[in-house]
């Protein structure tokens, strides 16, 4: 676990002269009181708040500071220049996009919202390509098996995202900027509390004309007839090359907030709301655009959630929420919709017992989906009971989970999770774990039907994960570096495949993949540098054929530099990628590639600060997918305003 510190988190720690009682919505601040560190409080790797110094989980925390710094975009291009995280883009801002959170597919990854799971029901991930960055106060990045805390869908890890809460006096931000691409930014929000009321509002809009999706050269008009196994349109398709070299732009639109009322002293009700819409220009191979126009869909992402926190005794904090989560997905220019539904309700106790903390839970899903595709099963629904325990004794510090989810589609699934660490010193400790995962079948897996004979498996079985890993540890006097080794086992994986003689697409559980490899990280304050540095190894291997698994690669590296000079503060990230294959087959190769971005910051005045960034200094022409582009430099500037 390694947590890097912004500067600005450790000016707050300096002049803070002691840690507060946290809770899972409090801020994580790094305290720095002599003559030890207090570390930051996390949530994700325990469900509960605790100090970061006693986990035993392999996490990462990104701040407000680190996501101002990010400029405009999406939580995919923040998510991207961490470690652990490698990415796929079918074009430049809003495409399909995929995370491969340790080596796991884009499917094995949880994206909670607030603690609310959000995600397609049909394509089973999410959309992290159109959640913007300024709806997000904090995410935290648990790396490992997570099913034994969250369920189904958790063999890679959890990304948590964290919306603003209100405090004190009325807090007022802004922020507007363009860059190069047509991309423009604006948004603002106001947050704080009065009396027994606390309230946080934000909204923004981004646009960007953005890049082609596809790669060119773009081929001339091929009159030859629908070839399958080729995947070749031919007569009657009328293409024209023109729709896939213009410009394909991404909007999107967004509003947040929440609200909260203390009845009494522990007692507190909360409403949290979140709604995204989006657009995303794409290509579509130049035959399937109406009288030459662009094709795309509209996206929907939303939030609802209503939670009720009780302290029912000294030692005993009850949380009751009720949830409903929305994506959606509509073609426009043509009738496609897939749109799901979540509806979920937890009751979480947390009880401090006189050895370590307690957790109780129980959880139920829905699932639904409406589409313009045939589906034979449209729902189902998970119950879960859940039951944690952790502790710090003396040089001791142990972790233990137990789920057991029971689905309507495919029965009961136990999973578990059992950590132990021990302090070297005060600032050294080594740790191991071992923990199950599964992932259960999409509504796609087990029941797509479409007119070209696509169609699901409902015999399909849960994937399941085992991990093994072991990590050594240190932090302390704002130095934090760790070295980690993980073996995760993943049977009965899930792969689409067309089969002559139709070619169809259908599903097939023939697969078993082994990821092993190495994390290391490290961060600190040295002198006025603020530097960080991660190298993550990956042997990423699909065990049945002994290949490589598609767009995933064996190296990565990324490196930060940090420095303020008064009111300038100037900073520079190095991301550097090993080959990858685009497909299983490991037949179409993906360069290796380097980037450089640089960001700058200067302080006008106590309100209002200056924002300019540039991406890919160097421009450099590389490959996330195979036949599609990413962005070249890209040049931002932005003024942001906050009082004080």
């Amino acid at each position: 676990m390694i947590i890097r510190p912004s500067l600005a988190a450790l000016a707050v720690a300096a002049a803070l002269p002691a840690a507060h009682a946290a809770s899972p919505y409090d801020s994580p601040v790094l305290l720095a009181a002599a003559p030890t560190e207090q570390p930051v409080v996390v949530v994700t790797a325990t469900r509960q708040a605790q100090r970061a110094d006693e986990l035993i989980a392999s996490i990462d925390l990104i701040d407000r500071e680190e996501i101002e710094r990010a400029g405009p975009g999406s939580a995919l291009d923040l998510l991207a220049r961490q470690p652990g995280v490698q990415i796929s883009s079918n074009g430049g801002p809003g495409k399909t996009s995929s995370l491969y959170l340790r080596g796991a597919n884009a499917n094995h990854t949880i994206l909670l919202i607030d603690g609310v799971r959000v995600g397609s029901v049909t394509a089973g991930q999410p959309s992290l390509e159109s959640l913007p960055l300024s709806q997000i106060e904090r995410i935290e990045i648990l790396r490992g098996p997570a099913s034994a805390l969250y369920g189904a869908d958790a063999i890679g890890g959890v990304i948590q995202i964290f919306t603003k809460r209100g405090e004190g006096p009325a807090l007022i931000e802004a922020f507007g900027g363009a860059g190069n691409m047509g991309t423009t930014h604006i948004g603002a929000g106001v947050s704080g509390s009065t009396g027994p009321w606390s309230y946080a509002l934000r909204a923004a809009e981004y646009n960007t004309s953005g890049v082609s999706a596809r790669k060119g050269p773009y081929p001339a008009y091929d009159p030859t007839p629908w070839d399958p196994s080729a995947g070749q349109y031919g007569a009657g398709h009328n293409y024209n090359p023109a729709r896939d070299a213009d410009r394909d732009g991404f909007r999107s639109r967004s509003l947040g907030g929440n609200i909260g009322y203390t009845v009494a002293p522990g007692h507190e009700l909360r409403l949290n709301l979140m709604r995204i819409e989006s657009r995303n220009w794409y290509d579509g191979g130049g035959y399937n655009a109406v009288g030459g126009a662009d094709v795309g869909n509209d996206a929907v992402t939303e939030v609802v959630a209503l939670e009720s926190r009780n302290r029912l005794a000294p030692n005993w904090q009850s949380t009751l929420r009720v949830a409903q989560s929305k994506d959606e997905s509509t073609g426009f220019r043509n009738t496609n919709h897939f749109n799901s539904k979540q509806d979920q309700i937890l009751w979480q106790n947390d009880v401090k017992l006189p050895v370590g903390n307690l957790m109780l839970g129980y959880e139920h899903l829905e699932q639904r989906v409406d589409s313009s595709t045939t589906y034979t099963v449209k729902s189902r629904d998970i119950s879960s009971f859940m039951a944690g325990w952790n502790a710090a004794i003396d040089k001791h510090l142990l972790q233990a989970n137990l789920r057991h989810d029971s689905n309507s589609q495919f029965g009961d699934k136990l999973t578990h999770l059992v950590g132990y660490g021990y302090r070297i010193t005060p600032a050294l400790r080594a740790d191991a774990s071992i923990g199950t995962s599964f992932k259960a079948p999409t509504l796609n897996d087990l029941y797509y039907i479409d007119s070209g004979g696509n169609h699901g498996n409902p015999d399909l079985k849960a994937e399941q994960g085992r991990n093994r890993e072991v990590a050594l540890r240190y932090d302390a006097a704002g130095t934090r570096a760790s070295v980690t080794y993980f073996d995760n086992k993943i049977s009965n994986l899930i792969e689409w495949a067309a089969l002559p003689p139709t070619y169809a697409y259908v599903p097939l559980q023939t697969g078993q993949a082994r990821i092993k490899g190495w994390e290391l990280a490290y961060s600190a304050l040295i002198g006025a540098y603020e530097v960080s540095a991660s190298v993550d190894l990956l042997d990423p291997r699909d065990e049945a054929n002994d290949r490589q698994l598609a767009r995933r690669a064996r190296e990565a590296a990324r490196a930060g530099v940090t420095r303020s000079f008064g009111k300038l503060t100037l900073g520079s990230e190095v991301l550097a990628s090993g080959k990858r294959y685009s497909d299983a087959a490991n037949t179409e190769k993906l360069g290796g590639y380097s980037l450089v971005n640089l960001f700058a910051h200067y302080k006008l005045d106590r309100d209002w600060r200056l924002e300019a960034r540039v991406n890919n200094l160097f421009d450099k022409d590389y490959e996330l997918a195979k036949g599609y582009n990413t962005l070249g430099t890209g040049v931002f500037v932005g003024v942001r305003y906050t009082s004080r």
